[in-house]
């Protein structure tokens, strides 16, 4: 599962949740970036940490992945 964009509502918060929760996280929300796009933060529910992932790029595997990730460096 992939986060996408609905183009004439904005973004799809819902399935932003969704797909953050499927991947481990607690969805925060999303925080725009400068010539990057925007990142897609989350929590941890273990440890607290707050994460991010780039929004063109998000999906359950990249939560998941980003989340031991940090585990890994704790």
């Amino acid at each position: 599962m992939t986060c996408h964009v609905a183009r004439s509502t904005g973004f799809d918060e819902a399935r932003l949740d969704r797909v953050v929760r499927a991947g481990g996280g607690e969805y925060v929300g999303l925080q725009p970036v400068r010539n990057r796009g925007p990142l897609v933060l989350f929590n941890d529910p273990r440890t607290g940490t707050t994460l991010s992932v780039p929004l063109s790029g998000c999906s359950v595997e990249a939560v998941r992945g980003r989340i031991m990730e940090s585990r890994r460096i704790q």
